[in-house]
């Protein structure tokens, strides 16, 4: 989502979202932890004033997890995101190989009416971070994805690639394009192009593009739960660099801190324990081995 950068540092990023301020009727700044401690962390929160607060950290700062769901009384942990890179300088290369794409162009402002097609048919069900958040009013999810994906068209440091099966849209890509990292913001491919390949063509065509335009290194986030995509981006070159929790703190309620209590526990009174038959968060973690949720008890 659209946001203003007020504050960064080493350790923390802090950030006001005008959009999702006026969204839900209260303020609300971002908090992306990259190397901060407890104290820094709790003061950087409480200095802004947020109404709500969301904070997305590493998974494995099970110390600032913890003293979160302690030190506030309403908390959701939100979604679990994985991140991949590539560096494009040792990226192999690999023929475009289209099968079902036809046609790329690079939206611009005309284009409006179809990327709003395209958003509301791919997000249409789509869950994100805001529906864990029961203490938000209802909201049409499709309106914030599309305000996000215009964002793309008009601004000189973004891109958003449409997709073409013969005459019908079939997928869009919108980037950060700023410096030589380009970031994936959005994308999507209409259900009924689905398993047919189409997103690993979307993919080969975005590394392709981005390459001719200079940039050096490409990264995107996925969330944990979102098999289909981890496969194609590890297939196309993709490894994981980082795995993050968003986490939602309402700060409207008094900050109470609630009785002790295990955290596990407080998961799933929220209906968020860890999946264990699809899309876990150790199948992510070949290198650091699986999280035992049990040592957090």
């Amino acid at each position: 989502m659209e946001t203003n950068l007020t504050e960064c540092n080493e350790n923390i990023a802090i950030s006001f979202s005008p959009t999702e301020s006026h969204r839900f009727g209260r303020k609300v700044i971002r908090f992306d932890v990259r190397r901060s401690s407890w104290k820094n962390l709790k003061t950087a929160i409480e200095s802004e004033f947020p109404e709500l607060a969301i904070v997305r950290l590493p998974t494995d700062r099970f110390d600032l997890v913890n003293k979160i769901f302690k030190s506030f009384r309403s908390v959701y942990l939100a979604d679990t995101a994985v991140e991949y890179g590539i560096n494009l300088k040792d990226a192999s290369s690999k023929a475009l190989g289209f099968c079902t794409i036809s046609k790329v162009i690079k939206a611009d402002e005309r284009h409006v009416e179809d990327l709003d097609s395209l958003v509301s048919r791919s997000f249409s069900g789509y869950r994100s971070h805001y529906i864990a958040n029961r203490d938000l009013p209802e909201f049409d999810l499709t309106l914030a994805y599309q305000e996000w994906a215009r964002s793309s068209l008009s601004s000189p440091e973004k891109t958003c690639f449409m997709f073409y099966s013969e005459s019908d849209l079939c997928g869009f890509f919108a980037a950060e394009t700023r410096g030589k990292r380009f970031r994936g913001l959005l994308s999507g491919v209409l259900p009924e192009y689905r398993r047919r390949g189409v997103f690993r063509e979307v993919i080969r065509t975005v590394k392709f593009a981005f390459q001719a335009e200079g940039a050096n290194q490409i990264v995107t986030r996925v969330l944990l739960e979102n098999d289909p995509v981890h496969k194609v981006l590890l297939h196309e070159g993709f490894s994981i660099s980082g795995r993050y929790f968003t986490i939602h703190i309402n700060m409207r309620v008094p900050h109470i801190t609630p009785p002790s209590r295990r955290w596990s526990r407080l998961l799933a009174s929220l209906d968020q324990v860890p999946r264990r038959k699809k899309g876990r968060l150790s199948d992510y973690r070949p290198s650091l081995g699986p999280i035992n949720f049990e040592d957090l008890r």
